[in-house]
């Protein structure tokens, strides 16, 4: 995500790209699996998966 931004950020977190919901099959699938810096996955990505509008913007401050 922060690549999409035009950002150079360290991943530091694992994600599932696909909500698992308490799916073993998903969870451990390495197919499913994403790196996210924190910020990323605890605001963005966990914003798409309630289902709220996500606004991101690129380094140039325009939004994505």
């Amino acid at each position: 995500m922060c690549e999409e931004a035009g950002f150079v950020t360290p991943a530091n977190t694992v994600d599932h790209v696909t909500a698992h919901r308490g799916n073993e099959a998903l969870f451990f699938d390495p197919e499913n699996l994403a790196s996210l810096c924190a910020t990323c996955h605890s605001r963005h990505k966990q914003r798409e998966e309630h289902g709220r509008k996500v606004v991101r913007f690129g380094a140039d401050g325009w939004p994505l």
